[in-house]
């Protein structure tokens, strides 16, 4: 696997692509509609101009006052805000050495110019990405998420290579994150990439058997899933041996499976990217 060529990364000019929005009814960003304020609501802000307009229709539709507005409950209106919203791209990625030192050494290229491609090319105010690398008997997280592109460079300038494949804990350690991300700003759309050849050894619990190593993690996944987090799982073990794991992760998390190939044309960088 070759590294990316950072120059091309526009993709044909496909890469910017448009902030995402949200509306919310929290006092930020722009004032674009107002709405009915229900019965049970006790918190909200007041929009006075749809309000007072609300009141004067029912007035008029009532044959009008001599002079004065009445304002009832029906006629409160409440602000809704329209604000960009953030994406989170987490990284996980497989350091152990289940395939050799050299296919470690392929999924952290993969990785690194991934990452890299995206913080040079893309709206960084959009963006804020992190990685979490898994290895030996446990996960760390090499980056924490930023839109820095001299943090990220060097942060990315090395990782440790080897160990056995405790996967559980890159997924626990990814999902983490994002949870820490959310309760910073609630609206932020979390996106996880996950990069292995699938060879699962070792297991989060201890009580797990190690025939069952694989259940495990994709009962993660599944957790992982439910919890409105979009998934691109990169599997890259040889396209003559595939592994069937990573599949089966896609499928559990409900994300989008590809294979590392998917790298030497862009595909997976403009998929990321189009988040």
């Amino acid at each position: 696997m070759e590294d990316l060529n950072l120059d091309s990364l526009e993709i044909n000019g496909k890469f910017r692509g448009r902030a995402k929005t949200v509306r919310s009814q929290s006092i930020s960003g722009r004032y674009v509609k107002a709405t009915p304020v229900q019965e049970a609501e006790r918190s909200y802000d007041l929009a006075a101009d749809a309000t007072i307009r609300s009141a004067l229709l029912r007035q008029a539709g009532n044959g009008g006052a001599a002079e004065g507005i009445t304002i009832s409950s029906a006629d409160i209106h409440k602000k809704i805000y329209q604000r960009q919203v953030r994406s989170l791209i987490i990284f996980v990625v497989d350091v152990s050495e289940s395939m050799g030192e050299d296919g470690a050494q392929a999924r952290i290229k993969a990785a690194k110019g991934t990452i890299l491609g995206i913080l040079t090319k893309a709206y960084q105010k959009r963006f804020r990405v992190g990685l979490v690398s898994f290895g030996d008997e446990s996960a760390e997280i090499v980056l924490q998420p930023t839109s820095s592109l001299p943090l990220a460079q060097k942060c990315l300038r090395s990782l440790p290579v080897g160990g056995a494949t405790p996967f559980a804990h890159g997924l626990l350690k990814g999902w983490q994150m994002i949870k820490t991300e959310r309760r910073k700003d609630p609206d932020i759309r979390p996106l996880m990439v996950v990069l292995s050849d699938g060879e699962a050894n070792v297991a989060y619990d201890d009580r797990v058997a190690q025939n069952s190593v694989v259940d495990e993690l994709l009962g993660i996944g599944a957790l992982i899933g439910r919890d409105s987090i979009t998934s691109l799982i990169v599997e890259t073990r040889p396209l003559r041996d595939p592994s069937g794991t990573m599949r089966a992760l896609a499928e559990a998390m409900g994300g989008s499976y590809y294979h590392s190939t998917a790298f030497k044309n862009g595909d997976l960088l403009q998929a990321v990217a189009a988040f």
